[in-house]
């Protein structure tokens, strides 16, 4: 278990059937949560993909959500792959990511 004295992780998702590969960080936060950010497009991309209203730190990236621990960040995270990050990269397949 990572504790909060850490500081920050990484949280990871793979999809071996579409040789997906994707990854968040976790921040240990104030409240003694964890804020979970995402950095692999563009500003205006992760506007696209996280609704206008998203908080985008400069540094971090889209503001996704806050978890309580690693677990939860990876429950989360995974859900929000799934089912908000795949479907809007399948419908945009030319989206390339800040490192390309």
């Amino acid at each position: 278990m990572i504790k909060e004295d850490y500081g920050h992780w990484h949280v990871d998702y793979y999809n071996e059937e579409i040789d997906f590969f994707t990854s968040a960080t976790g921040f240990y936060n104030e409240k003694g949560t964890w804020d979970v950010f995402f950095e692999e497009y563009s500003k205006e991309d992760l506007h696209k993909i996280s609704g206008s209203n998203c908080k985008i730190n400069k540094d971090f990236g889209a503001l996704l959500f806050e978890a309580i621990d690693y677990n939860n960040a990876h429950e989360k995270f995974s859900k929000w792959v799934v089912e908000i990050l795949l479907p809007y990269i399948k419908a945009n397949p030319d989206l390339k990511t800040r490192d390309t």
